[in-house]
């Protein structure tokens, strides 16, 4: 009976995982705490995530329920460190056949935690009663949850972004243009990369939002490898209708403006490098030139010798 529960369970995941086109693949039943792998590949063929489920089905697992959610405590220390240390993002997932109720949570050194305040000997897991196996929110987390560790993660993102560094860096240019809707918390706007190799121009999306967050704060982590100056051409107009307003009197007999405190050029080097144009007390829109910092000539630095074939890279210390 137990085990026909279990396969219940897994059938229901993998008609889940399907609906929503993931591919399921049920593994065998010795591994160690894994029951399916799941995979999603995207219209172009490419592989978007790879992940590995411990499925437990049966009502007697949803019997210790706490304010929102379900304490999971069947891991040991073998599977604990299966788990937290696999290539693969691992997520436990329990199903409740007599109301079909389908949650889940990941399998982390952070989300299990240890008994008697961290002190015992076992584990558990709080799994949220909210998060739903595959609804659109969890959809959307699973397919960016990752193993790896954060050095890892923070290099990939650097790697990711390296085609732009390398073309500064060798006299191209990369402008970043963006429009922020300064009344919406949702962060919504637009933002998009032009870059210049010297042959050819080309743009790139970023199609996020950045909810409750300033531009200004977004782009430095967005791409924490630049320094931003403004685009003297694009604020040119902008910034001679303040220096005007603020530092010149206009002459009307002579039909002239007259300077009467910083010149222009003064009054453009005291300006936030990082500034944008308003439009209507509603967007704000930023053209600002891209330059490398010392991470970005660091991270150049760094990838170009992990890159080549190093001597001695097999020699370590023993203990």
């Amino acid at each position: 009976m137990a085990n026909m529960i279990e396969r219940i369970g897994v059938h229901h995941c993998a008609e889940i995982a399907v609906r929503n086109k993931w591919i399921f693949r049920e593994q065998p039943v010795d591994d160690i705490g894994i029951d399916a792998h799941m995979e999603f590949v995207d219209e172009s063929g490419k592989n978007r995530q790879l992940l590995a489920l411990q499925i437990k089905s049966g009502s007697s697992w949803f019997k210790e329920k706490k304010d929102d959610y379900i304490v999971f405590r069947d891991i040991n220390e073998r599977q604990y460190n299966y788990w937290t240390t696999n290539s693969l993002p691992c997520i436990v997932v329990l199903y409740n056949p007599d109301d079909d109720m389908c949650i889940w949570q990941k399998l982390t050194d952070k989300t299990i935690e240890r008994t008697k305040g961290g002190r015992g000997k076992g584990f558990f897991v709080k799994v949220p009663t909210a998060q739903t196996f595959l609804n659109h929110p969890s959809n959307e987390i699973l397919l960016s949850f990752t193993n790896l560790p954060k050095h890892v993660l923070n290099y990939n993102f650097l790697l990711s972004q390296k085609k732009f560094i390398q073309i500064i860096k060798d006299g191209g240019t990369v402008k970043l243009h963006s429009t922020e809707w300064v009344n919406k918390s949702s962060g919504k706007g637009e933002t998009e990369l032009i870059v210049d190799d010297g042959e050819n121009e080309k743009r790139y999306l970023y199609p996020y939002y950045f909810p409750f967050t300033p531009y200004t704060e977004v782009f430095p982590k967005l791409f924490p490898w630049a320094d931003f100056e403004a685009d003297e051409d694009f604020y040119m107009e902008e910034d001679e209708s303040l220096w005007r307003e603020y530092h010149c009197y206009y002459d009307k007999e002579d039909e002239e403006w007259l300077i009467v405190g910083d010149s222009f050029e003064e009054f453009r080097n005291k300006l936030n490098p990082m500034r944008s144009i308003n439009h209507s007390g509603e967007v704000a829109e930023y053209m600002l030139t891209l330059s490398i910092n010392e991470l970005g000539r660091s991270f150049l630095t760094i990838d170009d010798y992990i890159s080549q074939d190093q001597p001695y890279t097999k020699a370590v210390p023993e203990e």
